[in-house]
């Protein structure tokens, strides 16, 4: 029996840079003219690799509302609330606590705040991985997506060259949102944007927190061994004090053997980080789904959905 698929969504962000466009709403909730947030997006995505009783999405206690709001609320899963913010690697593990048991269960991790317009080429590159991991040829496979222009506000992945016999290349180094000149080398390079989705195997996680980041990973395999309610007080009394760090650069970074899976450009992919690119992607939004209604009207399928024999047997259980 294959080991059971985790997704864990990091939704805590707060999305201060993008308050003139949202209102104010963590732009991972916001829902423009009544239609659907990224967080139904990136949801709705999850939702062909696995039942929701088997997501986990971590927000912040100060979201309830917005979480309350969610179309189909049920595709949340376990909804974990930190209570807190004390960085990115904190919130992971937190998620990662919540993920069940099974040292072997496969985790998708992934942004919830992040715009993709071809969702059939990011399950493909994910069926990938899920295998990849789930074989036992990859501990921990990192996402990189080809880069158009030398984007500053990105963090980047140099890719290494696929070793023989393997399907996937490897990561040679990050670099995170570099200077202008650097920008222009990597991209000319051929060097990836980094999408912050990751697929790995829940104990091959853990352990990654106990060798780089030991004083953040005791706080955590203590609250382990508790019962559910004692866990929770616990993690309330300790959690403002937890050392802040960053999963992607003190933890991410710091691996090595890293496997790298390369999705196309034209899966359009986007972090959608400053008010610009998350107004053009709504306003491509919008202009998707007025195709889309059109054509439904006159009965023609223009929507290209993921094959689904790509995930047949990296998602089965």
């Amino acid at each position: 029996m294959r080991p059971p698929l985790w997704p864990l969504v990091l939704a805590a962000g707060a999305g201060r840079r993008l308050a003139p466009i949202t209102g104010r709403v963590p732009k991972q909730f916001w829902r423009p003219d009544g239609r659907t947030s990224l967080l139904d997006d990136t949801l709705a995505r999850l939702a062909r690799l696995t039942p929701a009783a088997r997501t986990v999405t971590v927000v912040d206690r100060s979201h309830r509302p917005y979480v309350e709001a969610v179309a189909r609320p049920a595709r949340l899963g376990h909804v974990v609330y930190q209570p807190s913010d004390q960085g990115t690697a904190a919130g992971v593990r937190l998620g990662l606590l919540h993920a069940g048991a099974d040292p072997d269960a496969t985790i998708v991790m992934t942004p919830s705040d992040q715009g993709i317009a071809r969702p059939a080429l990011f399950h493909a590159g994910l069926a990938l991985a899920i295998d990849d991991v789930r074989r036992g040829r990859s501990e921990m496979v990192a996402f990189g997506v080809e880069a158009d222009r030398p984007e500053q506000d990105y963090g980047w992945i140099t890719p290494a060259r696929a070793e023989d016999g393997r399907r996937l290349a490897s990561v040679a180094a990050f670099v995170e949102k570099p200077e202008a000149s650097a920008a222009a080398r990597l991209f000319t390079s051929g060097a990836l944007w980094n999408t912050m989705v990751l697929v790995t195997r829940a104990g091959a996680l853990a352990d990654r927190f106990r060798r780089h980041l030991p004083d953040l990973a005791e706080v955590f395999d203590t609250a382990s061994h508790l019962r559910a309610a004692d866990q929770e007080a616990f993690l309330d009394r300790v959690y403002a004090s937890l050392p802040r760090y960053d999963f992607s650069r003190d933890l991410v970074a710091a691996v090595d053997g890293l496997s790298l899976v390369v999705w196309p450009n034209a899966m359009g992919w986007s972090d959608l980080g400053t008010p610009d690119r998350l107004a053009e992607w709504q306003s491509a939004k919008r202009h998707r789904h007025a195709v889309v209604r059109a054509d439904d009207a006159r009965g023609t399928r223009v929507t290209v959905d993921f094959e689904p024999r790509l995930l047949a047997s990296a998602a089965s259980e």
